[in-house]
């Protein structure tokens, strides 16, 4: 995992646009849709900053099962390791999905954007584009 420098220069700028664009109301909501799709519940406080978000999606784990269930079979193997390749390998896998499935391309978001906390917000708006395409395919 790459050492980068947090708030100063240009990091600093961009975590504090993050920050600031952060919506509690839109995350929570995809928190919930996230709960109701797998049956698997999230940490209470996961909408309430990025870096509550990132940590309980950080291992790619939730975001397989959410795959498999919007789509049945999507992700084949799940890696449960605490290992970061195996995670970041989750998160790539995840990612594949939302391609395949549909989701436009400005809505897609990068491993590192959530394994290293890059560009968080454009996890969560990835989610919720994920959320409308499965809607719109008739999967609530």
């Amino acid at each position: 995992m790459a050492n980068r420098p947090s708030g100063y220069g240009l990091t600093g700028e961009l975590e504090g646009k993050w920050t600031n664009k952060w919506d509690i109301e839109l995350v929570k909501d995809i928190q919930q849709w996230i709960e109701k799709s797998t049956g698997r519940p999230l940490p209470d406080q996961m909408h309430l900053n990025a870096d509550n978000f990132q940590a309980a999606l950080k291992d790619g784990v939730d975001l397989c099962h959410l795959a498999n269930a919007v789509q049945p079979g999507a992700i084949k193997k799940i890696n449960s390791s605490k290992i970061s390749f195996p995670q970041m390998e989750n998160i790539g896998f995840f990612v594949d999905f939302m391609t395949s499935y549909g989701v436009q391309q400005e809505y897609i978001f990068v491993t590192v954007d959530l394994y290293e906390k890059q560009n968080v917000w454009q996890v969560a708006l990835g989610l919720r584009a994920l959320k409308d395409k499965a809607a719109e395919k008739g999967f609530n």
